[in-house]
Formats: C-alpha cells, structure tokens, sequence
C-alpha cells in the first residue's frame, strides 16, 4: 500500500464495530427478497385473465359487417377471398369516359377498352 500523503485514495479506518457488522451479514444465510410480490403477481394474474375472459364472452362478438379492417380490399388476396371487380375510371382530354372488360383467357390479366 502507498503511504505517500500526495496518494489519491486515503486510507481510512472502519467505523467501531464495523468489521464484526460486516463479518456477521456475510456470513449470515441471504434471506429471500421479493416473496410477497411474488405472491400478489401470482393471485393477480389469474384474477385478471378471469376478468378479460368474462368481458370477452359477455361483451361484444365481432361481427365482420361491422369490422371494417376485416372488409378492406387489400386483405381480400391474403384471407382468401376473390377481389371484387373495381370500376376502372379512364379521364381522356380531361373528360371522365366509360370503358369496358374484354375477356381473356388469364384471370389475373384484365383487359380494357375505352368507348
């Protein structure tokens, strides 16, 4: 150890009855923390999934008329069900014009012509 007085770190005495303190608490068994925490989260969360469970049956089913995400065009292909014919609007010299579905033999091809 530096005994120099121009040393950072000084050394200091422990306070009385510090070292036996010290020596006692390691040497002591570590008492287990947290126990009633545990055992409040533990009762809460099975009250608060019977809770959610009750609300959910109780409350309102989802009707897919009224789910509005549920209806969304861009879901149509990923869920399954056949995309609804889009009306294809066509703007010529800056005038709105009809236009009208050819047939074609590829059913993911459309093919238009304006009238």
């Amino acid at each position: 150890m530096q005994s120099d007085l121009d040393s950072p770190f000084e050394m200091l005495e422990p306070p009385p009855g510090g070292v036996e303190r010290m020596r006692a608490r390691l040497a002591a068994p570590e008492r287990a923390r947290g126990g009633f925490g545990i055992a409040a989260a533990g009762v809460a969360a099975p009250a608060v999934l019977v809770a959610l469970l009750a609300l959910v049956s109780n409350g309102q089913r989802l009707d897919e008329r009224d789910n509005a995400i549920l209806q969304a065009r861009e879901l149509d292909r990923l869920l399954g069900r056949e995309a609804p014919r889009v009306p294809l609007t066509v703007e010529r010299d800056g005038q709105p014009q009809q236009t009208e579905e050819l047939p074609s033999s590829d059913p993911r091809v459309r093919i238009y012509r304006a009238l």
